[in-house]
């Protein structure tokens, strides 16, 4: 009991300057320590923005500079595309020249063979006619 009451006094006595007022040098020594805290948060804080923004400026050269290929390879492609269309139009032409080449020759052969069965026919009845009239 006695070493009960022994450590309650001890812990009393200790405790008793907590219950002391702080002073205006005290209050003023604290906002010292958080203000020095402070400025060297927002240094860092700063220091820290301007890698960033350091970094966006990067980031945005290198999306201009990829800006730009692209419409370099556009360009490119826009020019290929007429090409093509261009070699799609002889293409065409030139199949129409072959159908016009091919089939009107085989149009005249057709009619020019159909002349002839019908020649041919008219030739074979003026002989019957004629082996009917020179007997």
């Amino acid at each position: 009991m006695k070493t009960i009451l022994s450590f309650s006094i001890l812990f009393c006595t200790i405790a008793l300057p907590a219950l002391a007022e702080l002073m205006p040098q005290d209050l003023d020594k604290i906002r010292l320590i958080v203000n020095e805290e402070i400025n060297k948060e927002s240094s860092t804080t700063n220091q820290k923005i301007d890698k960033i923004d350091e970094k966006i400026d990067g980031l945005d050269t290198r999306i201009q500079n990829v800006e730009k290929d692209m419409s370099w390879v556009r360009g490119k492609l826009d020019g290929i595309e007429k090409q093509i269309s261009h070699a799609t139009n002889v293409t065409y032409g030139l199949i129409a020249l072959i159908v016009v080449a091919i089939g009107i020759p085989a149009w005249h052969g057709k009619r020019d063979r159909d002349q002839e069965r019908k020649i041919e026919a008219l030739t074979a009845e003026v002989e019957t006619l004629k082996q009917i009239v020179n007997p």
